[in-house]
């Protein structure tokens, strides 16, 4: 039956149907033994109790699949096969039982009730005119006993079955969690590499670079000394930027703080700057700072002075490394052809400019702020500050 399939995956909904079925077949056996000593009439009896039989055990077996109207039609030939022997044989009223299970089975809302309602009003004046109070109270006491007992299973079935779809709804979750999560590692690990080669690779081969050019206008001005300076410069650059490649592969701390303290890195990079003149300042008293701390300190600077040599066209820069007690800060000044900090905020990120966002993110992620103080034709000041009292880990 189409609505039976409903109730068809409850969890235990065929125990409780092969139970009516054996219900029905004892009751069958009992209001038939009840006629065979009935004389004429008997036949009769056992020919609508067969009849009975065959139509309802017929409708269990090949109705599973069926739409409603066959299975309507179905109960209606044995509601009439059982109003038929209810004046012959009174004791079918107790047929009514497996009725009720098949009217509320077929139809579990107020169509099956109405059915219900229905069979228990002829079951009453089924003993017309012999009416007690037992023919009234058993077939009420029956149909709601039954109705009590298909809704509340039904009910449990439904809890069921929203318990079912809660934990599919929880594994998908679970999954899509998973999926979202591994999705955002390999976004969050590209971007950090991303930074990686942005302050130091692409970095340090634009130092190269421009040191290069340098030395070729004074081998053709013929400042050859100058020019072989600018070329050893490009030479240890280059040898920087292979440590620091090697170092990136190996996932170790930065090829520049192995070989020297932060101080002697950050001198590191003054030296090997195209910028003409830049000092480092180191304020406070000197300590060891965590390596994390260190390395964002140097990637940062590494940044910010790769944006003074392609950007600002100065000639002067300023290092200053100031060691307070629950901080850390670096400042990076030029007095070169500044910017509107706000236009570039509002560009999409790209190769073009994507050293501000990476000196943000890296100082985001140890805690710290970064401030970007810029006026066109009047110089840029890189500020990044970052607690030292909790950063031991």
């Amino acid at each position: 039956m189409e609505t039976e399939m409903d109730t068809a995956a409850m969890p235990g909904a065929e125990t409780l149907r092969r139970s009516v079925d054996i219900l029905f077949g004892i009751l069958l056996i009992g209001v038939g033994a009840s006629v065979l000593t009935n004389g004429v009439q008997k036949f009769l009896v056992l020919g609508l109790l067969f009849g009975f039989a065959a139509v309802y055990y017929w409708g269990t077996f090949f109705l599973d699949n069926a739409p409603t109207w066959p299975v309507f039609v179905w109960l209606m030939v044995l509601t009439v096969l059982w109003v038929v022997m209810l004046p012959i044989q009174p004791l079918a009223v107790y047929l009514v039982f497996p009725l009720f299970f098949l009217y509320l089975n077929a139809f579990p809302d107020y169509r099956g009730i109405t059915a219900v309602i229905g069979a228990t009003v002829v079951a009453i004046f089924g003993n017309y005119p012999q009416f007690s109070p037992g023919s009234v109270v058993g077939p009420v006491l029956a149909a709601l006993v039954t109705i009590a007992i298909f809704f509340a299973f039904r009910r449990l079935w439904l809890a069921h079955l929203d318990r079912e779809q809660l934990f599919r709804e929880l594994l998908a979750t679970r999954h899509q969690l998973a999926t979202t999560e591994r999705k955002a590692g390999m976004v969050a690990e590209r971007q950090r590499i991303a930074h990686e080669i942005h302050d130091t690779l692409a970095q340090g081969l634009s130092s190269i670079q421009m040191l290069l050019h340098v030395a070729e206008q004074e081998v053709s001005s013929g400042d050859a000394d100058n020019a072989i300076k600018h070329i050893g410069l490009a030479r240890t650059t280059a040898a920087d930027n292979l440590s620091e490649a090697r170092a990136m592969i190996a996932a170790l701390q930065p090829a520049a703080l192995e070989q020297a303290s932060l101080e002697g890195a950050l001198h590191r990079i003054a030296e090997s700057s195209a910028v003409p003149e830049v000092a480092v300042t180191v304020e406070g008293a000197s300590r060891p700072l965590p390596m994390r701390v260190e390395a964002t300190l140097l990637r940062i600077a590494q940044g910010a002075m790769g944006n003074v040599e392609k950007h600002s066209g100065a000639g002067r820069a300023k290092l200053t490394l100031t060691f307070e007690p629950d901080e850390v800060r670096l400042d990076v000044v030029d007095h070169g052809a500044g910017f509107n900090p706000e236009e570039v905020s509002e560009r999409p990120a790209g190769l073009g400019h994507i050293g501000l966002a990476a000196m943000h993110s890296r100082a985001a992620e140890v805690g710290g702020d970064l401030t970007v103080e810029s006026t066109p034709g009047l110089g840029t000041a890189v500020s990044v500050a970052i607690p030292t009292v909790d950063s031991d880990a």
